[in-house]
């Protein structure tokens, strides 16, 4: 049972986390985190009943918000100075619904930070080697992005020429995509380049395993 760190954020001395398996039960905080229902809606914490969102922030010391995946793209938001944290649960859905991007752009308006000044890491989720969609998926990714869509999947017929119209999607560039679009600068994104469909041996997949646990990702303010 560990975390996977992301250095940008040791940097800046914020206690964070990417969760491998087991994390969530054992994890030494109380989270705040919503009711996630793969949209784009933006929660402050602390808060008494968790709302529906998939994104959570705050910026009061002591309070972890987290995010619970296993597979979804977990991704932490905050800024040089500290003066909030922010985590995300972007799934397909919410990648098509661009949440990545609607967070940036509404912690902006929430904190009047810029998003070039906020940094973002990007955690351990199922990649492109591993997952494979098909129309219902990547259909409603072209529409949102048109220009974009086709950057962030390779047909899969071209491995196995007996799966016609189905995809490896790459949900990490869809979202680096994103947080680019909507200011953030692409040297202040990183990722730890962890597939949770490779690797089993630390994280859950629910793509590999079917009901599989969940992975705790938080961040706190000192």
């Amino acid at each position: 049972m560990s975390f996977e760190r992301a250095r940008s954020f040791d940097a800046l001395g914020i206690e964070h986390g990417f969760g491998g398996a087991g994390t969530l039960a054992a994890a030494a905080f109380a989270f705040h985190r919503a009711q996630q229902v793969h949209g784009t809606a933006l929660a402050r914490a602390p808060f008494a009943a968790a709302p529906e969102a998939d994104a959570v922030w705050t910026a009061a010391p002591g309070v972890a918000v987290a995010v619970v995946t296993a597979d979804c793209v977990p991704i932490l938001l905050s800024e040089p100075r500290g003066r909030f944290v922010c985590a995300v649960h972007a799934g397909w859905r919410g990648s098509a619904a661009r949440i990545a991007s609607q967070t940036v752009r509404a912690l902006a308006r929430a904190t009047g930070i810029a998003p070039g000044e906020m940094i973002a890491a990007i955690g351990p989720h199922i990649g492109p080697c591993c997952y494979e969609v098909d129309a219902p998926v990547v259909t409603p990714l072209r529409a949102a992005f048109p220009e974009s869509w086709e950057r962030w999947v390779r047909p899969v017929v071209s491995e196995h020429p007996d799966r016609p119209d189905h995809w490896w999607l790459d949900l990490w560039a869809a979202n680096a995509d994103q947080l680019v679009a909507a200011g953030v600068s692409p040297g202040a994104i990183l990722s730890p380049g962890l597939c949770t469909g490779c690797r089993r041996d630390l994280f859950f997949s629910y793509r590999k395993e079917g009901l599989a646990g969940r992975l705790a990702t938080f961040a706190v303010l000192g």
